[in-house]
């Protein structure tokens, strides 16, 4: 008689009381939890030959789940940018349990460029400050720091910028090791790159004013300061502007001929350049500015001043009056003088003009009917001199604006 067996087997996953489909759930989650019991039975089920049913009989094996550790240590911040020098500044590192249990972590940390940062603390999950990395691991090794499995910890690093460090950086790398496996670490990393200040000034701002006459074949030269006033060396173009090309034309910058150039300043240094330029044939209060502008060349934020001096061109204007007076300068000539009789010229020059009015000469031609006796003048001329027809004279000074000055000739009617 033959007889027929089939054997059905089940695995079950049991977790504690929680139900079946709860620690399916984890399973898709994550690895089983350590202490997790699971219980697989075996059931056997038969008839015999002639058909008979029998009670079905089982066996089954209760294996709990070990621990497997897990530590991942994730940056939340790639790049920071903080100010050299300045302090309090924080980084963020997450260390999460992706092991089966509980667990804690120690930490370690690597700074590859030494000198640009210092840390000064420590903070677990905004905690209260651990003064040093001993600090740290020391409260992470207390009771209160298990972390679940699953869950995570903000590990927060305090430091300060050292002065002098814009445009270096350094790599702040943070390792997380498991307590319960050594074997169990993960790292992540934060480049810290102080951003270079950069700054620049150039004076005057102005306040200078200048009064100028058209340049004719005389250049000016307005000196402007240019100081770097970034935390580092650098590189900055120079450019002479001004508002009106009929007004000015730019002969050098730093004795570079044309309007621009380009010079390099150390922290803190500063220099004196020199911008050449022509005012040109301009009506008197012709009003314009000369600038000088600085910009860096390499600096991120782009940095940039400009100085400034207004000017106004200014001009003589020169009149002149001639009248005949008696012959004692008393007033003007009364009637008309006969042949033999002396009478003066008086003759005057005025500057309404802006600008003192120089190498002022006046020359007057004696008509033939006249006989040059003599001159006299107020003190404000030269030699005045006489050579047939000619009287000539020079004034011995300039001729200030809103000034005037006079002279006499003495004559005889022929």
């Amino acid at each position: 008689m033959n007889g027929r067996i089939s054997v059905v087997a089940r695995a079950l996953i049991v977790a504690g009381l929680a139900i079946a489909p709860f620690a399916n759930t984890a399973l898709a989650q994550g690895p089983t939890p350590e202490g997790t019991v699971i219980t697989n039975v075996a059931e056997v089920n038969w008839t015999d030959a002639n058909g008979n049913s029998y009670t079905p009989v089982s066996a089954s094996v209760d294996v709990t789940v070990g621990f497997a550790a897990g530590i991942d240590v994730t940056a939340q911040a790639a790049t920071v940018t903080p100010a050299s020098p300045s302090g309090g500044n924080m980084i963020d590192f997450v260390i999460d349990n992706i092991g089966n249990g509980a667990d804690s972590a120690t930490v370690a940390e690597n700074i590859s460029v030494a000198g640009i940062i210092s840390v000064t603390g420590y903070q677990i999950d905004g905690g209260p400050i651990q003064n040093t990395l001993a600090d740290l691991n020391t409260a992470l090794a207390g009771t209160s720091i298990s972390i679940g499995a699953g869950n995570g910890i903000t590990i927060t690093v305090i430091y300060d910028v050292t002065i002098g460090q814009a445009g270096s950086s350094t790599v702040y790398t943070l390792t997380g090791t498991s307590r319960r496996d050594g074997s169990a670490t993960d790292n992540d990393q934060t480049t810290i790159a102080p951003p270079e200040n950069v700054a620049v000034t150039v004076t005057p701002d102005g306040g200078l004013n200048l009064q100028l006459l058209p340049s004719g074949a005389t250049n000016y030269t307005q000196q402007y300061t240019v100081t770097n006033i970034g935390d580092g060396p650098e590189d900055f173009d120079l450019r002479a502007l001004f508002v009106d090309a009929s007004d000015i034309a730019i002969v050098s910058v730093d004795a570079v001929a044309g309007d621009s150039t380009q010079i390099s300043l150390g922290a803190g240094a500063n220099t004196t350049i020199d911008v050449v330029y022509q005012v040109l044939d301009r009506p008197a209060g012709t009003q314009d500015t000369v600038y000088l502008r600085a910009r860096s060349v390499t600096g991120s934020p782009v940095a940039a001043d400009s100085g400034f001096a207004d000017l106004t061109v200014i001009r003589p204007a020169v009149t002149i009056s001639k009248a005949a007076y008696e012959d004692d300068q008393s007033g003007p000539l009364a009637g008309n003088p006969a042949p033999g009789d002396f009478f003066q010229y008086r003759i005057e020059v005025a500057n309404n003009g802006s600008a003192n009015a120089t190498s002022v000469v006046v020359t007057d031609d004696l008509p033939a009917e006249l006989t040059y006796d003599s001159t006299s003048d107020d003190g404000n001329w030269g030699v005045i001199t006489f050579a047939d027809p000619t009287v000539t004279a020079p004034l011995s000074g300039p001729l200030t604006p809103g000034s005037s000055a006079v002279f006499w000739i003495r004559v005889q009617v022929n």
